[in-house]
């Protein structure tokens, strides 16, 4: 099994970006290796949820034919995209919903209101971690995120500044993972229900969820559409992998970052550390208790 994308490898940037980095227009959206499989999976759980998977308020229906068109033209120049498993499933009548059948991500619009303030107008998520769509619906972006601790204090205004001057010709990626005991790309809060904890040493239940995220500019309408594409991987994996192991380790190394990291999964904290170190080489145990000199913490907004 090869590791597709693994945000908590990757060294953290300095600045008041919140890990958002410049990408070039032709890397926006993901493909993978296994694209049309991937697809196929997605489109299976959209018709299944149906009205759950997509949802948009009125007024939001010029942004969705924007945010169509530019990932049509996205996909056009390189043939992306599966014409054949198109023509299989009728598509939505929603320009957003069409749009999602053809790529891997989960697509969400949010549009400027009165004040410039950012909400969530259209979305067609296949994969949320413990939330709702229908919850989040029209909530202003800081609200979609509260609760990530002390997100609002600290972040709030960078993120509100961001969306008002991203630029129309760029397209900014970070990543963000987290550390589950639930095995599908899809759950709701119903799903976060407590589990008895690993086995000492044991995490064949855990899973690593990363997340590649995208920021674009929709100029003629003046959204920004965010898309996430989300790769779900078994811990166990990275037993072929010492250095990811490593990497993931040295993530977790102060209390804090192993809190955030590990919210979903919190009785499992010292199997998955132990397992870690064993796979890494028998690197020492980070001191959780306090962090070292000069540690930045790495943060995220929760999706």
């Amino acid at each position: 099994m090869s590791v597709e994308f693994a945000p908590y490898a990757q060294p953290a940037r300095p600045g008041p970006n919140m890990g958002l980095r410049p990408i070039p227009l032709a890397e926006w959206l993901a493909r993978s290796d296994d694209h049309r499989a991937y697809i196929a999976a997605k489109r299976r759980r959209l018709d299944k949820l149906g009205g759950v998977g997509f949802m948009a308020l009125p007024g939001s229906e010029d942004a969705q034919t924007e945010a169509a068109a530019l990932i049509r033209s996205h996909l056009r120049p390189s043939g992306r995209g599966d014409p054949r498993q198109a023509a299989k499933t009728k598509p939505p009548r929603a320009p957003l919903a069409a749009a999602a059948m053809r790529v891997e991500e989960d697509l969400c619009v949010m549009a400027p209101d009165a004040d410039q303030r950012y909400r969530l107008v259209a979305g067609s998520v296949a994969s949320p971690s413990f939330w709702r769509l229908a919850d989040k619906m029209g909530q202003e972006l800081i609200d979609i995120h509260d609760r990530v601790a002390g997100l609002r204090a600290r972040l709030g205004p960078r993120m509100a500044r961001f969306f008002q001057q991203l630029p129309a010709d760029r397209v900014y990626m970070r990543g963000n993972w987290f550390i589950h005991a639930w095995p599908e790309p899809f759950a709701t809060p119903d799903d976060a229900r407590p589990r008895p904890a690993a086995s000492p040493g044991g995490v064949a239940d855990l899973f690593l969820r990363c997340e590649r995220q995208t920021l674009r500019r929709l100029p003629e309408t003046g959204g920004v559409l965010f898309a996430i594409r989300v790769y779900l991987t078994p811990v166990t994996a990275l037993a072929a992998w010492p250095d990811h192991a490593a990497a993931l380790r040295r993530e977790l190394g102060d209390a804090e970052a192993l809190a955030y990291r590990t919210h979903a999964v919190p009785q499992d904290r010292d199997a998955l550390l132990d397992w870690l170190r064993q796979v890494a080489g028998g690197e020492p145990r980070p001191d959780r208790a306090r962090r070292g000199p000069g540690r930045r913490r790495r943060t995220g907004g929760r999706r």
